[in-house]
C-alpha cells in the first residue's frame, strides 16, 4: 500500500501541499489497524456510563515513535492534533495520585488560548482494569477553579492493568492567564454519589475542601499556557443572519483565536446559537481565495431528538435577553491570513451529491458540485471494518456520507448497529471516515459473525464500489458575503 499513491500520483487541481498529503497518508494506510475497544466500567454503574465509556480507536500518528508523550507511543493513539506541534508546545508532568488499588498519573499537559490536552494514564494495582471496582475512570478538570468541559476523549489499553486516555478540551471562550492553577479529580462511582451534594462537582466555579480532596484522586499544579505561536483577534465583526421566522437577525465575529493547536473564531449571537448554527453552513475563504474547511461543532441551545442526536436549535431553548457564545473549528488556514470571508449559501435543488465509482485505483475523485470535490485517498479492510481515507478540494459542506456496495450494487452493512466514526488528521488537512461492526447485546459487544461474511478477506472480494453522498443542493451567495479583518 506504501508505494500505490506514489505510483499513481495525484492529478486533481490541488490548492494545497499534495506531496505532504500523500506522503503522510501513505503512512497512515501502512499503521497497523488495531481493533475498537471498550473501557469497561463495573457492573453496577448504569447502562448511560457504560456508555459514554466506548472509546473509538484509530491510526497512529506519524511521528508517534519518538514523542515526548507517552499516549502517542502506540499505533492505537487518536490524532487530535497535528503531533508534531503538541510534541512542541508540551509540558510533561508525571505526577501521580494511589488510591483504592489504582493509581492516576498525569502525564503531560498542552495548553494555549484554543486548546487544553490532558494526557494521563490509570493503572491497576488491584486486579486487571475491569475487575477493579474501586477505579474511577471519568476525570473531571479545571482551571483557576473553573469547569472545562465540552471535551473530546481517546483511549486505549496498553495492558489488562494500564489504559491511557487523552482529553482535549475546547478553552476559548475562557480567557485563561499566562499562570494559573490546573486540578483534576476522579468523578466519583455511581454508588458513591450520595456523598456528595447533587451536581456539586460540577459546579462553574468550585473550591474543593480538603476533605473532598481526600475522597477522589486528586492532583493540582501551576502551571502556564502556551503563548509563543498564538495570534489572537477579536475583530467584532457583525452578520446578518435568517432567524427563528424568516426575518433578520445579527450575530458577530467576536474572537478568532489561530494557533498549533487548532484554528477557530468565536460566534456571538442572542438566539440560542442559531447564529453559529448558520455559520455552519457557510463556505469559508482565506485572503487568497482558497475554501477552508469549517468542522461540524454541537451549538450551545442545540435540540436533540430521542436518541440523543442534534437536530436543530428551537425557538423555545432560547432564553430571553441571553448572550450565546459558540466556537467554530476550522482547517486549512495559517498565520499570515490577513481575514476571511464567509459566504452564506442558498438552495437550489438542481444539484446530485451521489456518485458512485469502482474501487481499486486510488486517488478517486468525486466532482461533488462546481465549487468542490471528494478525493478518496485509499480505503483499508480489516476484519468488522472498513476506513475511507478522504480530503476535501474546495467547499464540499458538512461530512459526506459514504455508502459500500458490492458486485451486484447491494449495499455492505456491517451489524444492526454499526458505528459511523469521522477522525479530522491534523498534520494533513484530511479525513478518515470508519464503519465497523459494533453490535451489543445483553452480556456485551458481540463477536465477528462466525460464518466469516464480516472478516477482511470476505469484505475485500464483495466490495466493488464506493458512493460518496453529500450536501450539493446549494450555491454560494457571494452577495452577502462577509468580510471579517484581522489585524
Amino acid at each position: 500500500m506504501s508505494s500505490r499513491l506514489d505510483d499513481l500520483g495525484v492529478s486533481v487541481d490541488l490548492k494545497f501541499d499534495t506531496e505532504r498529503i500523500k506522503v503522510l497518508t501513505n503512512k497512515r494506510l501502512n499503521a497497523e489497524p488495531t481493533e475498537r475497544q471498550i473501557f469497561m466500567k463495573h457492573k453496577k454503574i448504569k447502562i448511560a456510563l457504560i456508555a459514554a465509556l466506548i472509546t473509538f480507536l484509530g491510526f497512529a500518528s506519524a511521528y508517534a515513535g519518538g514523542s515526548i508523550i507517552s499516549y502517542f507511543q502506540s499505533n492505537k493513539a487518536v490524532e487530535m492534533t497535528d503531533i508534531e506541534e503538541l510534541e512542541k508546545y508540551s509540558e510533561e508532568i508525571n505526577m501521580s495520585i494511589s488510591q483504592d488499588g489504582y493509581t492516576l498519573t498525569l502525564n503531560n499537559l498542552a495548553i494555549d488560548d484554543n486548546f487544553m490536552h490532558v494526557f494521563y494514564t490509570i493503572t491497576s494495582q488491584d486486579g486487571r482494569i475491569w475487575e477493579n471496582e474501586n477505579l474511577r475512570p471519568f476525570i473531571i478538570c479545571r482551571i483557576n477553579g473553573y469547569l472545562a468541559d465540552n471535551s473530546d476523549t481517546y483511549g486505549y489499553y496498553v495492558d489488562d492493568y494500564t489504559y491511557k486516555r487523552a482529553e482535549k478540551y475546547d478553552i476559548s471562550q475562557m480567557n485563561i492567564p499566562d499562570d494559573f492553577t490546573f486540578e483534576m479529580y476522579s468523578a466519583p462511582r455511581y454508588e458513591d454519589l450520595p456523598d456528595f451534594e447533587e451536581g456539586y462537582l460540577y459546579r462553574e466555579y468550585l473550591e474543593l475542601t480538603e476533605d473532598d480532596k481526600a475522597k477522589l484522586a486528586y492532583l493540582s499544579l501551576e502551571t502556564k499556557k502556551s503563548t509563543e505561536a498564538n495570534i489572537l483577534y477579536e475583530p467584532n465583526q457583525h452578520f446578518k443572519f435568517t432567524d427563528f421566522e424568516g426575518g433578520d437577525a445579527v450575530g458577530e465575529i467576536s474572537k478568532v483565536v489561530i494557533s498549533p493547536f487548532g484554528s477557530q473564531f468565536i460566534v456571538t449571537d442572542s438566539l440560542g446559537g442559531l447564529g453559529a448554527r448558520r455559520v455552519l453552513d457557510m463556505a469559508m475563504q482565506d485572503d487568497n481565495g482558497e475554501f477552508l474547511d469549517i468542522l461540524i461543532s454541537s451549538l450551545t441551545g442545540a435540540a436533540a431528538d430521542e436518541n440523543g442526536y442534534f437536530i436543530d436549535i428551537l425557538s423555545e431553548t432560547v432564553e430571553a435577553n441571553t448572550e450565546y457564545q459558540n466556537t467554530i473549528e476550522f482547517i486549512k488556514g495559517n498565520s499570515d491570513m490577513k481575514y476571511f470571508t464567509l459566504i452564506p449559501t442558498k438552495e437550489d435543488h438542481g444539484g446530485n451529491g451521489s456518485i458512485t465509482q469502482e474501487i481499486g485505483e486510488y486517488p478517486l475523485t468525486y466532482e461533488i458540485n462546481e465549487y468542490g470535490k471528494i478525493i478518496v485517498t485509499g480505503i483499508v479492510i480489516t476484519d468488522g471494518e472498513i476506513d475511507v481515507h478522504y480530503y476535501k478540494d474546495g467547499y464540499v459542506r458538512g461530512n459526506p456520507e459514504f455508502v459500500f456496495l458490492d458486485e451486484n450494487e447491494n449495499e455492505i452493512k456491517l451489524g444492526n448497529m454499526p458505528s459511523e466514526d469521522y477522525r479530522v488528521h491534523y498534520d494533513t488537512n484530511s479525513y478518515t471516515f470508519s464503519y465497523s461492526y459494533f453490535d451489543f447485546d445483553d452480556s456485551g459487544r458481540m463477536p465477528l459473525p462466525s460464518d466469516g461474511s464480516l472478516s477482511r478477506e470476505s469484505l475485500e472480494q464483495r466490495l466493488t464500489s464506493l458512493t460518496v453522498i453529500a450536501d450539493s443542493d446549494y450555491t454560494l451567495d457571494y452577495d452577502n458575503a462577509v468580510r471579517v479583518e484581522l489585524n
